[in-house]
């Protein structure tokens, strides 16, 4: 990775919390904003506003549950000026609101994988949930594939799941856990018709884990899915690296459904 994209991913997440901008970063780096734009989209995934605002959602979420702050003290903690914009874009994008994510459910069935908050509820637990999630759904497709894990703690689970978004902050449409084998085949049934982002995490169950025991993986590119018609895709995992996107999604389904998302205009860096 170049340097200039690794001390981009340090300011950020140095600075969240302050009104920085592109040309801010850019000029920390040495590079113009023009520049910084193209080689973090290619090396890190998706470009630096994105990547600010992931790292913005991560900490809300991580200070929601694990935090006695007030909804609005966290707003200001997180580079935001406005509660009311956060709140729209949090409900947006999270499907309920910062204060409904306080609900004990929230926390109990959280996955998270992050530098220093890493986290993954029980396989049974997982699958449980799954279950109810998909419920009857007969007219969806399939989606099968192989896992492929390098050498890992024994008690290691891997959750693999069909995302709507690149950079998800909702629950998978639909997922599965199993015990991480090196090389593990999956199924995944009952996905609605579409274009999907497949993800896998997989850590061992418990307490937080430190980095090193973390391990993701995605495909390439999105995932076409048929209804009533099978599909197949290959994972390959490696350790969490310090410059990967932040992911906080619970599975918690006690909670209103997800409201509908509108089309928006991707955030400037300044925004958040």
């Amino acid at each position: 990775m170049r340097e200039s994209v690794r001390q981009a991913v340090s300011s950020i997440h140095t600075r969240y919390s302050e009104p920085i901008t592109l040309a801010d970063i850019a000029a920390e780096v040495f590079v113009s904003p023009f520049h910084l734009s193209r080689v973090f989209a290619q090396e890190v995934g998706v470009p630096p506003g994105k990547y600010l605002t992931a790292v913005r959602m991560f900490e809300a979420k991580k200070r929601l549950i694990a935090s006695p702050m007030t909804v609005c003290d966290i707003v200001h903690s997180v580079g935001y000026n406005s509660v009311g914009t956060f709140t729209s874009r949090f409900t947006r994008a999270v499907g309920m609101s910062p204060r409904q994510y306080r609900h004990p459910e929230v926390e109990r069935l959280l996955v998270a994988a992050s530098g220093g908050f890493n986290r993954i509820p029980s396989r049974r637990e997982l699958n449980r949930v799954g279950r109810r999630r998909v419920g009857h759904r007969h007219s969806g497709g399939r989606l099968s594939g192989v896992i492929e894990l390098p050498r890992t703690h024994p008690d290691t689970t891997v959750l693999v799941g069909a995302y709507q978004e690149r950079i998800p902050q909702q629950a998978p449409v639909v997922h599965l856990a199993l015990p991480a084998l090196g090389r593990t085949e999956f199924t995944l049934t009952g996905i609605p018709p579409g274009d999907w982002t497949v993800i896998a995490i997989a850590m061992p169950e418990g307490t937080p884990q430190p980095r090193e025991n973390v391990f993701v993986g995605s495909c390439p590119t999105r995932v076409t899915v048929h209804a009533g018609a099978d599909s197949r895709t290959r994972i390959p995992m490696r350790r969490l690296a310090p410059t990967d996107t932040p992911i906080a999604i619970t599975l918690a389904d006690t909670l209103p459904r997800p409201v509908e998302r509108r089309p928006e205009h991707p955030p400037a860096l300044a925004c958040g």
